[in-house]
């Protein structure tokens, strides 16, 4: 591995560099941005070189080091997400990794082949790639068709992929990360050392998901006593240890919402025991009820965990953020994952009183972006987290942002990605996020609503500010 730089360039080398990465990055933008007003060109300079924070996201993996045109698409786009749930267990990934005959013999019995094709040609065919595409092409400097951006992007991965990785990075100045270790693809610890360190110098943190570890204990055949003896004991290690894979958790993350909907905090150990009792009694037939009564079996057990977790995170003032809108079928229950189902959570209601635990409702909401807006702007601790709906909305993210910064304060709004699988939704997340937040800025200015001054102020509590303060971190 090429040795990465433990340190940012000196204040005079880097604000030379800042200036002139600007004025290139001004030269490819689009045509309906080049022509617009001189206020944007002024806020994009300021913004573009501005660090930032990413306040969700996952970790990479040298996996995705070499690709295909076809798995590329597979592995960065939420559409047909994920690949082998349209198969029987364990038989895309054999498909993935078998010679040529044995790929052959599969396709003959599961049409395999035919089905990625259809699949990955639809992907093929969003604007989203398609505008990626030109955006690689223009990092890569190489042709803008996919197949040689690839191309560039594997030679770079077979010379040194977390230099590539740190590029990425570098060029759109993140400085630190918050990545959720409760998905990662079977990987552990090592791989997350491998991780943080290729990314240095930013600087990464961690935060702990409940259903990992719910995962750890759900199978155990002991007491519901004892359960919640080692779920709190898991926790605690967690929040106040180093529990998180070796490091302390910054906050805690819930993936309940899309399970069950609506979720109202619950504190009766009763129904919670009741609960852990069916879920004992059911382990060999759950694995085949459907995704909605596999859920309801844990319903109250979960909400009791939930709950459990978040007065924790409220002791501590810890961050909680839930998993809200997005999609990530065929395995979630979209129709559950409405922002508003959040409200009896975020009031937190105890004793005629409601108490104020942080939350962060995720991805924007997406697709309901208002409803995410407006319960952010209704409870002052509630927060509003733009990753999905960046990068994805892509060049729509302009009006977007500006339907955000109609209802939420710019002191709650925190810059994310959702990054998964491929560094490039890092370096696309930031590269779009800071153009078009820069363009919703501008008509701020233009309008009167804004100063200058104000406009770039309001940025970097987007982009940065506002992580460090709610998970107290450095500035």
């Amino acid at each position: 591995m090429a040795e990465i730089s433990n340190g940012f360039a000196s204040a005079a080398n880097k604000s030379r560099s800042d200036k002139s990465n600007a004025s290139e990055k001004l030269a490819h933008l689009p045509l309906f941005l080049k022509h617009q007003q001189p206020e944007f060109e002024k806020i994009f300079e300021a913004v573009d070189a501005m660090p930032l924070d990413d306040t969700h996201c996952h970790l990479v993996t040298d996996r995705d080091a070499i690709t295909t045109p076809k798995r590329f698409l597979e592995r960065i786009s939420l559409a047909g997400y994920a690949f082998p749930a349209y198969f029987p267990d364990g038989v895309y990934e054999q498909w993935l990794n078998s010679d040529e005959g044995a790929k052959q013999a599969l396709n003959r019995k599961y049409d395999i082949q035919s089905k990625v094709d259809a699949m990955t040609y639809d992907l093929s065919q969003s604007i989203f790639i398609k505008f990626l595409t030109k955006e690689m092409a223009q990092f890569f400097n190489c042709e803008p068709r996919l197949e040689a951006v690839i191309e560039a992007r594997n030679a770079r991965g077979r010379e040194n992929y977390w230099g590539y990785v740190n590029d990425l990075f570098r060029d759109v100045n993140l400085e630190n990360i918050i990545h959720d270790t409760g998905y990662m693809e079977g990987v552990g610890k090592a791989e997350i050392d491998a991780f943080e360190k290729g990314i240095e110098p930013c600087r990464a943190h961690r935060i702990a998901r409940i259903e990992a570890i719910q995962e750890e204990l759900f199978g155990l055949d002991i007491t519901f006593e004892e359960f919640e003896a080692r779920y709190t004991t898991r926790l605690l290690d967690i929040m106040d240890g180093d529990g998180n894979f070796g490091k302390k958790s910054v906050g805690m993350k819930s993936y309940l919402l899309p399970d069950i909907g609506l979720i109202r905090p619950l504190y009766d150990r009763t129904l919670a025991a009741n609960s852990w009792e069916d879920l004992r009694r059911s382990h060999s037939v759950r694995a085949k009820m459907d995704r909605e009564a596999s859920a309801n079996v844990t319903k109250d057990l979960c909400r009791y965990t939930f709950t459990l977790t978040l007065e924790e995170c409220l002791k501590r003032d810890l961050p909680m953020q839930i998993h809200t809108g997005d999609g990530e079928a065929p395995y979630v229950i979209l129709r559950n994952q409405d922002p508003f189902f959040l409200e009896e959570v975020v009031r937190f209601d105890k004793d005629n009183m409601m108490r104020m635990p942080k939350i962060i409702p995720l991805h924007a909401g997406y697709p309901s972006v208002g409803k995410a807006a407006w319960l952010s702007h209704l409870y002052p601790n509630c927060y509003f987290e733009l990753s999905i709906m960046t990068p994805f909305v892509h060049q729509s993210l302009y009006e977007r942002y500006k339907q955000v910064l109609e209802a939420v304060p710019i002191s709650k709004v925190l810059y994310a990605s959702d990054n998964y699988h491929l560094p490039e939704l890092f370096w696309i997340s930031g590269r779009w996020g800071k153009r078009y937040l820069s363009q919703a800025l501008a008509d701020y200015v233009i309008g009167g609503s804004l100063t200058f001054d104000e406009a770039t102020e309001a940025a970097s509590m987007i982009l940065h500010k506002n992580n460090r303060a709610l998970y107290k971190l450095d500035p």
